[in-house]
């Protein structure tokens, strides 16, 4: 089961509520596939919107997956080893 809540990392997370294997499937990253030289322009038109995060997940050295407007809640994982981190 997964959490989306405010995070002490990240202004949002994603929760593991529960243990979560090491070869488990979690959730699918999502969003729109682009090239870098989009990626770049929409990374400066973000910023100059006001948008302070965005979630751009990089496949290979020509593909990124833009989740930042149309992404599924599997933008907000970060990874954590410290269990102690609180969900507000």
């Amino acid at each position: 089961m997964l959490k989306f809540a405010k995070s002490s990392i990240h202004e949002w997370g994603l929760f593991a509520m529960e243990q979560i294997g090491a070869e488990e499937f979690v959730i699918e990253y999502v969003g729109e596939t682009i090239r870098q030289s989009v990626a770049d322009h929409r990374e400066k038109c973000y910023n100059a919107q006001g948008i302070g995060s965005s979630y751009m997940f990089r496949i290979d050295q020509d593909t990124i997956v833009d989740a930042t407007k149309c992404g599924s809640l599997s933008r907000f994982i970060n990874h954590s080893c410290d269990v102690s981190l609180k969900i507000f």
